[in-house]
């Protein structure tokens, strides 16, 4: 059997519990880190739309033309090329898009 070999991940002396740990604690990281703009988020929405700063239905457009124009770039720079490539992205991004689609 070879030696671990760098160029294909084998290098570190990692067990692959210790990685998966590492890789939870990171999602979940990246999650309260969304959790939290999506607060910050929609606070800020509640407030201009109370204060009458906003048509919500012009907003809803809006969301939907960004969605359908930028998603999948979003997605692709977010996710990084690495899970790019494991994630159907296309897949992903027409839900996405379906989401804010308007109605």
């Amino acid at each position: 059997m070879f030696g671990p070999n760098p160029a294909d991940g084998t290098g570190h002396a990692h067990p692959p519990e210790e990685w998966a740990e590492t890789l939870a604690r990171t999602v979940a990281h990246l999650a309260a880190q969304l959790t939290m703009t999506q607060i910050r988020l929609r606070a800020l929405a509640t407030e201009l739309g109370e204060r009458g700063a906003v048509d919500d239905a012009a907003v809803r457009r809006r969301a939907a033309e960004i969605a359908a124009a930028e998603t999948g770039s979003y997605l692709r720079e977010n996710l990084g090329e690495a899970l790019a490539e494991v994630i159907d992205l296309d897949a992903l991004e027409t839900e996405i898009v379906s989401f804010f689609r308007v109605t």
